[in-house]
């Protein structure tokens, strides 16, 4: 299991760097509209100065790609410690990952200045003009051209409300599922967010001419706003599919199968096929919009390129004099302007989560260094299990007892709580008796089963094999007085 970890870390984190390598081809292709962000006209782009830019950029951006790779390299010695190593492995993601987007942003940043700075010193900048009109895309949408419309929402609306009633008709034993769905919901309200400031953000201006102005806008919030439609649909039916094969796989184990090859190779064929969706709707969108710019721009005999360089030398969009939340990305997709209040919560919520990360991570820690210990006392016994889990059990409750030896902590299935490769702990179901609490360590030779007044059973085990005996003749002997 620590290998497979190990594994899935990794391959994480070569398929982010697959796509920053990706967004290279957006930021520095040879036929893209834009140059590290920078309006470079094509005779401009053979200008030696703007070549050894590139060049340089390239070669500090493979630098940062060959020495995050090669840092992945730490995930597979994790777990040769001796202890368990879960928490470990998320803390070392977290940091990897920070580590990742800051040098992204620092390298960027970096040469998109120095292309400013360049296009400004060559004289082929131009004073930066107000680039949005103070009419609201209402009032085009009165004409019904504008943004797809509210009902395509719908669609994820429902897939939100049926995961919720596939959850109570078939999977409501099992509670934990419900953090996912949940999940679900935030990300779509999430997206509801973005369709309506990009529906009713303010007209960019392309030109004086005003019905290029509309043609371009027009077609500008439909590929936009239909973008994230698409991407509402497609992410939160993913979600909901691994959230079904989640449980697919729960139940497989509480029925006792142990080959579950079906449900790793449909997750992960789910799982590439949204990728592929998602980054085909971002490709259809841009292409929609870039096709339009030159199509129009043709038919008006007139160029729609507008100069806003300024506004993205630092490899973001910031501009103070745009209420857009959300604008066309200059590399693709959609890009947030960090002068509004949407960025900087952008920027908070990249802080929060990264501290948040290192806080479940250190919270993890108890799972990989921490135990199960037991306390026999005269009249009850008190299990813990690393730090957060207790249970108290007066010799009174028990019904029935039974101590067993055939690694029943690994034959139970988790309902709610914490499954290691070394711990069971939470509320189980164990195989062939019933529901109720674990704290058990999987190590230890010997396990306890206790059937309680109100049915529920308790299963328990420590390392401590002679202090486990002597729970079990306690218990046995107060089963036996109430026969």
């Amino acid at each position: 299991m620590d290998w497979i970890l190990a594994f899935s870390y990794a391959g994480t984190m070569w398929f982010t760097q697959l796509c920053l390598l990706l967004d290279i081809f957006f930021i520095v292709g040879k036929k893209r509209d834009y140059l590290l962000f920078m309006t470079i006209r094509e005779e401009q782009r053979e200008d030696e100065d703007v070549k050894q830019v590139v060049r340089e950029f390239k070669k500090s951006f493979w630098m940062m790609m060959g020495g995050m790779f090669a840092a992945t390299g730490v995930f597979f010695l994790i777990p040769l410690l001796p202890a368990g190593d879960l928490a470990l492995q998320t803390i070392y993601m977290t940091l990897w990952c920070t580590a990742l987007i800051w040098w992204d942003y620092k390298v960027i940043k970096k040469y998109a200045n120095r292309m400013y700075d360049l296009k400004i010193e060559k004289g082929w900048g131009t004073a930066v003009k107000k680039s949005v009109a103070e009419v609201d895309t209402v009032v085009s949408r009165m004409k019904k051209s504008m943004p797809v419309s509210e009902i395509w929402l719908a669609i994820p609306v429902w897939i939100c409300i049926g995961s919720f009633v596939w959850w109570f008709y078939c999977a409501a034993e099992y509670k934990v599922l419900l953090i996912s769905l949940v999940f679900n919901v935030i990300a779509f309200v999430f997206f509801c967010y973005m369709y309506h400031r990009m529906a009713h953000g303010k007209l960019k201006v392309y030109s004086k001419n005003s019905e290029l102005n509309y043609a371009l806008n027009r077609v500008s919030k439909r590929a936009w706003t239909g973008c994230v439609v698409w991407e509402a649909t497609l992410l939160c039916g993913f979600h909901f599919i691994a959230t079904v094969f989640i449980h697919s796989y729960m139940s497989g184990v509480a029925a006792g199968k142990e080959h579950m090859g079906g449900f790793w190779a449909g997750f992960i064929a789910s799982a590439v096929l949204s990728v592929v969706l998602v980054i085909a709707v971002f490709f259809g969108a841009a292409s929609k919009v870039k096709q339009a710019k030159k199509e129009l721009a043709a038919a008006a005999n007139l160029s729609y390129a507008e100069d806003e360089d300024a506004y993205w030398k630092n490899g973001y969009y910031y501009n103070p004099g745009d209420t857009n939340t959300f604008v066309e990305n200059r590399s693709l997709g959609i890009a947030t302007n960090m002068a509004t209040n949407w960025g900087a919560i952008t920027k908070w919520v990249l802080i929060i989560t990264f501290l948040a990360c290192i806080g479940v991570g250190a919270a993890m820690l108890p799972f990989d260094f921490g135990k199960v210990t037991m306390s026999v006392g005269k009249d009850s016994l008190e299990v813990k299990g690393c730090v957060y889990y207790k249970e108290t059990l007066d010799y009174e409750e028990a019904e029935e007892v039974y101590l067993l030896t055939d690694q029943v902590a690994r034959e139970s299935s988790r309902i709610m709580g914490t499954g290691t490769e070394r711990f069971s702990l939470g509320d189980y179901r164990f195989k062939g008796y019933g529901k109720g609490k674990a704290i058990m360590d999987k190590e230890a030779e010997y396990y306890i089963l206790v059937k309680r007044e109100d049915g529920s059973w308790f299963g328990f085990s420590t390392t401590d094999s002679a202090l486990m005996l002597e729970a079990y003749e306690r218990l046995k002997m107060y089963t036996q007085k109430q026969e």
